[in-house]
């Protein structure tokens, strides 16, 4: 087996590039860098701590007092944000992940290079995001046999077209990261076609989330949620290779519709996918890939796991769901083969 996990977003303090100054690794490359201020990445979003952790279950119970903050006591949670609390602790018991560390660049940058180096399976890593297309670069270009990224910064910045040719042509950038429910604009507005212009030219695909942002209490509603948001884009840029993550988030049916009607569309698998637990129907592993090669064949699905902060690192649980059931609904190992490396290595013209 031959793996490239095409979802990760590298441990930064930030997300998306807002085009502030970059944080590095090397602090002497960027003098107001925050010396590679400490992050993250992206988790499953607990803000309060505590609750129920590896063994709990349970979160904060009602009436529960918050944990201390400083040398005070928070004031108690209020009902919804017990909730939420409650929501996100049993997530997180039941995969029974260790608790998030903040690591600073230089660490993040060395425990995923030893990530690929602990499984010999794990051929790369596609930073889809890490705090500016700057570092990104810097950090690619330091393991080129292990590391890729993606330009990730804000779509609506006035120069973001030529950032992402920047990206691309002179940064080592492969293709490009969008939140769709973060651009306050519909993402087929012909405002983007300069973006999806560059895209083109350079023929990199560009990763674009559709579909709850966050974990419970996450953002539901919005001019982008829906992956049909980029149906018309997609149509006037056949050779775009835009790609839907998590199976589409939720939106299963707009998502294989999506598919069908655009040959340019694959989807990524990554993630827990724990909307399979709210959506009104049953939806498991098996039927989503079962489905989606019914619909698109295995030559569009594209493996990843969401992975980001240490010390969980490589998430191999949601590798070894997802390959049992390709196994369980009768992949071969061609197919489960061009799910898990060949269509990305593809994509970033790595073959």
């Amino acid at each position: 087996m031959r793996v490239i996990d095409s979802h990760v977003h590298f441990p930064a303090s930030k997300i998306i590039d807002d085009g502030g100054v970059a944080a590095s690794a090397d602090a002497t490359s960027n003098a107001n860098a925050a010396a590679g201020a400490k992050g993250v990445g992206y988790t499953s979003g607990r803000v309060r701590g505590s609750g129920a952790r590896r063994g709990g279950g349970a979160g904060l119970s009602h009436g529960t007092t918050a944990p201390r903050e400083g040398n005070a006591v928070a004031p108690p949670l209020k009902k919804h944000e017990r909730w939420l609390e409650n929501e996100k602790a049993r997530w997180e018991s039941a995969w029974q992940f260790p608790e998030a560390e903040e690591v600073s660049p230089a660490e993040g940058e060395r425990r995923w290079q030893e990530e690929c180096e602990r499984y010999d399976f794990l051929k790369g890593v596609v930073f889809v995001t890490a705090g500016s297309n700057q570092f990104a670069s810097e950090v690619v270009g330091r393991h080129p046999e292990h590391f890729f990224a993606y330009a990730h910064h804000d779509p609506l910045l006035p120069d973001a077209a030529d950032r992402l040719e920047k990206g691309i042509s002179e940064q080592g950038l492969r293709g490009y990261k969008m939140l769709g429910p973060r651009v306050d604009a519909p993402l087929s507005d012909h405002r983007f076609d300069p973006i999806w212009e560059v895209a083109q030219a350079h023929e990199v695909p560009v990763l674009i989330h559709f579909g709850i942002m966050g974990a419970a209490g996450g953002i539901a509603s919005h001019i982008n949620m829906n992956p049909l948001a980029i149906h018309d884009a997609a149509k006037r840029f056949p050779d775009v290779p835009f790609i839907v993550p998590h199976f589409g988030t939720g939106y299963l049916f707009e998502t294989l519709n999506l598919c069908w009607a655009c040959p340019n569309v694959y989807i990524d698998t990554s993630g827990s996918n724990q909307w399979m637990r709210w959506v009104p129907y049953e939806v498991t592993l098996e039927s989503l890939f079962r489905k989606f090669r019914e619909t698109i064949g295995a030559s569009r699905i594209i493996f990843g796991t969401d992975s980001s902060w240490f010390p969980r690192g490589f998430t191999l649980d949601y590798l070894k769901g997802q390959n049992r059931a390709m196994s369980d609904v009768g992949y071969s190992e061609a197919e489960k083969d061009m799910v898990l490396y060949r269509n990305i290595a593809q994509l970033l013209k790595l073959e």
